[in-house]
């Protein structure tokens, strides 16, 4: 797949031995031409030089420039990649790993050395400082929507008490920095925090029910031995300095965080900001806390340029999402003033977008209500579907590492296949299984003991809570699920005129619902053989599945066989070499459904284990060419993942699974079944 925009990435990573910078380069073509290069030479930075010219931006340019550009390899390599992308917009990205004063470095005054004119002004040139590490939480994208933002004016009313390194802290206008916040938030619902503590903070953005996307702070800011101090509110209006890692810890433990954090610096005398950009340094600190993305500024600001700036910013970032674009469109509107280096944008987006549109094309639903009319579809059912009943395998996955206190990377104790591969470590894989059963037993009782009388679990009889088996608990949970709600995913899915239904669900909430459908169908449960515990059937002894009486065929195990079930990632290896040794007992109608149909995978995050062994899987069967014959339909209920935009998605999807056509549908699964249904109804 074309991308929209080329991208030109500057990887450095410091090697404190040296005291300088190992580095990496990489162009993306809008044609998907790969260029990585690795220079032999080390980038060392001067910055004692380069902090004697902080007040001639000209000569710190200059000097910048000299010492990235005086590379031999790495200027002819941007030379290069800039006469490739030709008149194609291109992502500039630098991604600095090393010690924060190299983040202080003003690296948006970087002068192209053939044109001797800043790089980040260039008009074809989307310009940010890229951030990532494995050891981050993931940061989810979100749906398309009216953005809310808080406006957090922190206005303390005994500044005068405070001169951190000798600088006085000037009154803040709290009523004139609300009004300008307010206007350039203009296309969004704006609210506006009464008082500035860390604690109101946190506890606004922790409201689940009403989340912020935006948060816009302004706030005096300090640095104290290279840690940024923000001089919050107390709950009286006093001053309160929040050193930058007591925020972060704050923001870390948020389970729904803002999309995008723009820091304002106060203006003093209602002129210009004189924190010299302090609070720019909180920029990767909040990315790294899982913030998306972080417009800070890293110096002394006038009131007109960051106004014009902010107005422009929002105006643009609202329009499409994408902050890359919106900061290089904000900057150009103060290109011609001498503060408009000072606007930083610090991103862990790759494409740049903070949000994903849900929207198929006419033609993707046209194709699948074709085949739904002729029969020739299949859905494959992820775990998703029962997340409104058992919960997300994420959150089992995370109270497990939380509970056992597993050394595993913040950003893969989402992942359940790992999690489960470590608690195995030491264990019979029977024990494993035994945690899951006790886990989701003990969770649905404490479920139903904090529960609210009107809550559906509260409904569930305690004679099934008091039994040593969630199953029963699981299905009665799901019948009021179903009844209650029309849109219910299993309830939706029911309804589809389908033949075999392939799945990786544990439970048989899919088979009630087909019988409780309003024309009812009688199901036939099979499972696949992938160990000794499941009983192999002989397919010549089955009736062959309608409409009707459609089959249900269980990839990954059941609960009421728990040595049958996939957990582990030695399961999912194991699974597939049973996928290939026990393919004979596949039976053809389930072989046929995932050849010749076209395929639907709904309730996947698509970077699961589940998702990839089962899609390799499907592709091992021999014939697999037949799968490039129709169109495959990839839902991803939750895209918190590392791989987090949909456009990165799709290029990793592409690439991971050749000439398949695996089209997403970012939303969540009982949206796409809804509109499925909708489009199969009014289709001719």
């Amino acid at each position: 797949m074309a991308g929209e925009y080329a991208d030109l990435e500057f990887g450095l990573v410091y090697d404190k031995a040296q005291d300088a910078f190992d580095v990496s380069l990489r162009f993306t073509g809008v044609d998907t031409v790969d260029w990585p290069e690795h220079p032999s030479d080390l980038l060392r930075l001067d910055l004692p030089a380069l902090l004697e010219l902080l007040d001639d931006e000209d000569a710190y340019a200059e000097a910048l420039s000299r010492m990235v550009f005086g590379s031999a390899e790495i200027s002819r390599f941007y030379e290069k990649a800039m006469a490739a992308a030709h008149t194609a917009p291109i992502h500039v990205r630098l991604h600095i790993d090393g010690p924060s004063r190299f983040h202080a470095i003003r690296w948006e005054l970087l002068r192209d050395p053939v044109t001797g004119l800043p790089i980040a002004t260039n008009s074809t040139v989307l310009f940010s400082r890229y951030l990532s590490g494995s050891d981050w939480r993931p940061v989810p994208v979100r749906k398309a929507g009216d953005p809310v933002a808080l406006a957090v004016i922190a206005a303390p009313s005994d500044l005068a008490e405070y001169a951190p390194g000798g600088r006085e802290l000037a009154p803040v206008d709290r009523k004139g920095e609300c009004d300008r916040a307010k206007k350039a938030l203009a296309g969004y619902r704006t609210e506006v925090l009464p008082n500035a503590s860390l604690n109101a903070v946190v506890e606004r953005l922790q409201d689940a029910d009403d989340p912020i996307d935006v948060l816009y702070l302004v706030a005096h800011g300090a640095l104290t031995d290279d840690v940024p101090l923000l001089f919050l509110e107390t709950a009286d209006g006093k001053a309160d300095p929040v050193d930058a890692r007591r925020l972060v810890e704050a923001f870390q433990h948020l389970e729904r965080k803002p999309t995008l954090a723009m820091l304002m610096s106060c203006r003093s005398a209602g002129t210009a900001s004189t924190d010299h950009g302090a609070l720019a340094a909180l920029g990767p600190r909040l990315a790294a806390a899982g913030i998306a993305a972080v417009v800070a500024m890293q110096g002394d600001v006038t009131m007109s340029s960051a106004q014009t700036f902010a107005e422009r910013f929002f105006a643009e970032f609202a329009d499409d999402g994408v902050v890359d674009r919106a900061a290089a469109v904000a900057r150009s509107g103060i290109r011609d003033r001498p503060d408009w280096w000072v606007p930083v944008l610090f991103s862990r987006l790759r494409s740049g977008r903070t949000y994903y549109r849900t929207e198929v094309g006419g033609e993707t639903w046209g194709s699948l209500a074709l085949m739904m009319r002729t029969g020739r579809f299949t859905p494959v059912l992820g775990p998703g579907f029962a997340d409104g009943i058992v919960g997300s395998r994420i959150e089992i996955a995370r109270r497990w590492a939380r509970r056992w206190q597993m050394p595993i990377a913040p950003a893969g104790r989402g992942n359940f296949a790992q999690v489960a591969q470590y608690l195995r470590v030491g264990r019979s894989p029977g024990e494993v299984r035994a945690f899951l059963i006790d886990y989701l037993m003990s969770d649905l009782r404490d479920r139903r003991r904090r529960a609210d009388p009107a809550d559906l679990i509260a409904q569930v009889p305690q004679h099934l809570l008091d039994a040593a088996e969630p199953e029963p608990v699981i299905l009665e949970l799901g019948r009021l699920l179903r009844e209650s709600d029309p849109d219910e995913p299993y309830r939706a899915a029911a309804t589809l005129p389908v033949k075999v239904y392939v799945t990786t669900g544990w439970t048989d909430l899919l088979q009630q619902a087909l019988r409780a459908n309003d024309q009812p169908k009688t199901p036939t449960t099979l499972c696949f053989p992938w160990n000794d515990s499941v009983e192999q059937v002989d397919p010549r002894t089955l009736e062959p599945p309608t409409v009707v009486k459609p089959w249900v065929y269980h990839l990954f195990g059941r609960l009421d066989n728990p040595d049958s079930v996939v957990l582990t990632e030695d399961d999912h290896f194991e699974w597939l070499t049973a996928w290939i040794d026990q393919r004979p007992s596949i039976p053809p109608a389930v072989s046929a459904s995932l050849m010749k149909n076209s395929l639907m995978f709904l309730g996947y995050r698509l970077d699961d284990w589940d998702f990839r062994v089962v899609f390799q899987g499907i592709k091992s069967f021999g014939g697999s060419s037949r799968l490039r014959a129709n169109s495959h339909v990839g839902v991803q209920v939750r895209p918190e993942s590392q791989t987090i935009e949909p456009e990165a998605a799709q290029r990793y999807l592409e690439s991971y699974f050749g000439e398949d056509r695996v089209s997403l549908f970012w939303a969540a699964t009982r949206d796409f079944l809804s509109e499925l249904r909708a489009n199969a109804a009014g289709a001719p």
